[in-house]
């Protein structure tokens, strides 16, 4: 049963990890009824070339007022599908079909941890010869261990750190932007809307890139938006600033928004993107516009559009009338 609830939480769990990914937390801690651990760091990026290994230290804390059997296991991890660049944790022994890690990481195995204590797990890294140069990304994961008393504490989710590797090598390096345009963020579900050109409000409207990696190396974009009214630059965002950068993963689409700021009322806006992927500067651009049209002005519009449309109507039923009246007093 207990590790039902853990494979049934640890998924919700790692859609937290968005944050690993953009490197905006510095810890990842996982609690219920008062239990819980933290780990750090939450991520860790390594070069390790073929034939080497690496050993990374893993913080493991124990929050908790109880001790707690703990077994370290490793899984891999995939982009998933929603491109917010959450990692999909994949359970049970399953295996990525490409890029996986967990064939290299060698066995954690198991510990007791007391009751505010820190342990600092040995995790090693061995990338045999021959293997192919690229990104391998997986998740060192802390969960209960099989055997549960009642002297342990009872954890109903499980912590993770993130490791990604880059093997040297030949690698592909191909990002390329499959799309650029703006959005309204949806302030009751969170989430952006589809894409548009023609907006009635300046609020919540925001420049979203989604960059496209079909390389073999996990690739860290970032750049600018420059946010234009005419030639007039009103509004400079960064992407991607984030310490650690974000990922986007290989065979994946990963989207970036930033609000738009400064926007004002009627008109013809542009945004322009200038970015940057890549051991070697590749860059990146893009360009779109979007028209900010207030619902006053549309119905104001409409109104003026309408008492036209009637004038015409009235002026040739006027026209052609007073043509029937003169064609009469000539009979």
């Amino acid at each position: 049963m207990l590790r039902r609830k853990v494979c049934a939480s640890a998924s919700l769990l790692f859609a937290a990890a968005v944050l690993l990914f953009a490197g905006a937390s510095p810890v990842l801690a996982a609690s219920s009824g008062g239990n819980g651990l933290r780990i750090s760091p939450v991520r860790s990026d390594l070069t390790i070339a073929p034939g080497t290994s690496k050993t990374i230290d893993v913080y493991v804390t124990n929050l908790t007022s109880a001790s707690a059997d703990l077994q370290g296991v490793v899984d891999d991890f995939t982009a998933g599908n929603n491109e917010s660049g959450t990692p999909y944790i994949l359970l049970n022994g399953e295996k990525a079909p490409s890029h996986s890690l967990k064939g290299y990481v060698s066995p954690i195995g198991g510990f007791t941890l007391a009751s505010k204590a820190t342990k600092d797990v040995k995790v090693t890294i061995s990338i045999p010869k021959g293997v192919s140069g690229g990104g391998y990304f997986g998740a060192v994961r802390f969960l209960p261990a099989a055997t549960n008393t009642n002297k342990n504490v009872n954890l109903t989710a499980s912590v993770g750190s993130l490791v990604l590797v880059t093997v040297p090598g030949p690698v592909t390096e191909q990002l390329s932007i499959a799309s650029f345009d703006v959005r309204r963020m949806n302030n009751q579900t969170n989430e952006l809307e589809s894409p548009s050109v023609f907006f009635t409000s300046n609020k919540n409207l925001n420049g979203v890139v989604r960059f496209d990696n079909t390389g073999n190396l996990q690739e860290q974009p970032f750049g600018k938006i420059l946010l234009k009214k005419g030639s007039k630059v009103i509004g400079t965002y960064e992407v991607n600033n984030t310490t650690p950068r974000g990922n986007v993963l290989p065979s994946s689409i990963r989207r970036f928004a930033v609000p738009l700021k400064g926007l004002g009322g009627f008109g013809k806006y542009t945004i322009e993107g200038n970015f940057g992927y890549g051991n070697k500067g590749q860059l990146l651009t893009a360009k779109t516009s979007f028209y900010i049209v207030p619902l006053a002005a549309i119905i104001i519009a409409v109104v003026i559009i309408l008492a036209i449309v009637l004038g015409i109507y009235l002026l040739r039923a006027y026209v052609r009338g007073a043509i029937k009246k003169a064609t009469r007093s000539k009979k």
